[in-house]
């Protein structure tokens, strides 16, 4: 009965360090902080920024926004910006996040 017990335990514990090897959005979002990030939203506009904080329902706040068109041409500049997790789309970290607003 002991050693059944202990296997069990054992298959917990590989199925947990399993999962931790997925990150989840929210982990991701606490990875990219202080850097660029690109967040399209549901209705089609986009911004850069450096993402400045977040929190578990996905709201973000970037630091020097700027507003850009299809073509990565800056509209507006904001400075700091909260933009609601609900109106989101996607968000790109990264690479592709770097290249500057024309």
């Amino acid at each position: 009965m002991i050693s059944r017990r202990m296997r069990e335990e054992d298959m917990d514990r590989s199925q947990q360090s399993r999962n931790t090897n997925v990150d989840t959005p929210l982990r991701l979002l606490k990875r990219a902080l202080n850097a660029p990030v690109i967040v399209k939203l549901k209705d089609g506009e986009e911004y850069r920024g450096i993402l400045n904080n977040y929190d578990p329902t996905m709201n973000i706040v970037l630091e020097d926004s700027k507003q850009v068109d299809e073509n990565g041409n800056a509209l507006v500049s904001f400075g700091k910006i909260l933009i609601r997790g609900n109106n989101i789309l996607y968000i790109v970290i990264g690479e592709s996040a770097n290249k500057p607003p024309k």
